[in-house]
């Protein structure tokens, strides 16, 4: 172990729009699309379909808002890594990047390529071998792109995720407009009771929503590319989940009104189900093309964070130091985008990434309250950090230490750029 040096430097040219088109992007994949129907499957109240998706949309603030205080007080790439190292010592922070590179990161852009061909397939039709052949093709181009230069995939990112919401924003509208949708409550809209039985079909369904809602850290991987950080980091994570939270429960909303929830269950594709009413035959085939659009977006998302994780555990572990190089004619990690592809492309030939990928939520979802919970530890271990942002609602928030009265940490400005107060506004 140790400190590595890397050659070239990575340039920050990413701004508050690139960082939030990042979370945004890298949020709605194919998730949103799909996941309507196990849910209704559990669920049999509309109230309670729309109580989870508060739920998971409050929860997953809750995350945000730690890993934006993490963000901004330790601009470093490599997102909870660092903050996993930090708070819990190295050996932590090399397991949990060992399991997040080479179980969830690649097998998370093996999926991405697969659904992406899956759905390109309704328009283009081709066979399981033409399926593998374009999930490689769409993985290795876009790892060419994010290698030549990170304003080449931010541009990328930008114009997928524009076309995401475009999608989202389609069948919300149309969904509403068309007038062919009906009563989203002919079956009681709230239970007559809360048992433990509805508890527990809520807490399933759960799973299922936050998995949907997964994707609002992603900006923190690429901070030391990003324009002013301090600022830039919190607000990209909140905007980002701010806007995906709203489109959620809008297209969801629609899907109510168009498919009873006793019915939802029996359909997959529910978005394609919808379209179909509005549209006729023709809408299946817009929304394949729109899943195929979204999960295109969260490759080159994901595709571009995953490198800079392997990044910053190749600065710390001899292990992979090579990896932690960035190259001196594109200021990216050529490297370890080429590795990350490699890994990717070698599961979805081998078609055994379903199980790992399954196998390493568990603990993943471990190491993720493992960095919430840092902001209570460093808080108490770095009190002389800055922290340009405190979380809001923070567990019994402590009064203004001395460092704090003099504009070390807390919110009086101080040399370190605009400040945001214990209660999260900037000065």
């Amino acid at each position: 172990m140790g400190h590595v040096r890397t050659a070239g430097t990575l340039k920050r040219s990413l701004t508050l729009t690139d960082a939030t088109a990042l979370v945004v992007g890298c949020t709605i994949g194919a998730g949103i699309f799909r996941m309507a129907a196990p849910i209704a499957g559990r669920i049999h109240q509309v109230g309670l379909v729309m109580a989870v998706w508060v739920i998971g949309g409050i929860t997953s603030f809750c995350g945000a808002l730690c890993y934006a205080e993490l963000a901004a007080a330790y601009p470093k790439t490599g997102g909870d890594y660092i903050y996993l190292t930090r708070a819990y010592g190295p050996a932590v922070g090399f397991l949990f990047g060992w399991t997040k590179i080479f179980t969830e990161r690649i097998g998370t852009i093996a999926i991405l390529g697969f659904v992406f061909a899956e759905y390109l397939g309704f328009l283009l039709p081709y066979g399981p071998l033409g399926t593998k052949a374009v999930a490689s093709g769409a993985i290795v181009g876009l790892t060419a792109a994010n290698v030549i230069g990170v304003h080449v995939g931010k541009g990328v990112q930008n114009f997928l995720t524009s076309l995401k919401i475009l999608a989202l924003a389609s069948i919300i509208g149309m969904g509403m407009i068309s007038g062919k949708g009906q009563a989203a409550s002919p079956q009681p809209f709230w239970p007559a009771q809360l048992d433990l039985g509805i508890l527990q079909a809520m807490g399933v369904a759960l799973v299922f929503v936050l998995w949907t809602y997964g994707g609002w850290a992603e900006s923190t991987y690429v901070v030391e590319e990003v324009k002013h950080p301090e600022r830039t980091l919190p607000w990209s994570i909140l905007w980002g989940l701010t806007i995906v939270t709203g489109l959620y429960l809008m297209v969801n909303w629609v899907y109510l009104i168009y498919i009873p929830l006793s019915e939802m269950g029996k359909h997959p594709l529910v978005a394609a189900e919808v379209m179909r009413a509005v549209w006729g035959p023709v809408g299946g085939t817009v929304t394949a093309g729109m899943v195929a659009c979204s999960a295109f977006g969260a490759l080159n998302g994901f595709i571009m964070t995953s490198s800079r994780i392997l990044m910053a555990v190749g600065r710390d572990h001899s292990l992979f130091s090579r990896l932690a190089h960035v190259d001196d004619r594109f200021s990216t990690p050529a490297k370890a985008l080429i590795f990350n592809a490699a890994g990717a492309l070698l599961l979805v030939w081998m078609g055994t990434f379903e199980q790992i990928v399954t196998y390493s939520t568990v603990v993943i979802s471990l190491f993720f309250a493992m960095a919430a919970f840092s902001v209570i530890l460093l808080r108490r271990r770095d009190p002389g950090t800055p922290r340009p942002y405190r979380v809001w609602g923070y567990p019994a928030t402590p009064p203004p230490r001395r460092e704090e009265a003099t504009g070390r940490c807390g919110g009086v400005p101080s040399a370190h750029g605009p400040q945001l107060t214990a209660h999260g506004r900037f000065h």
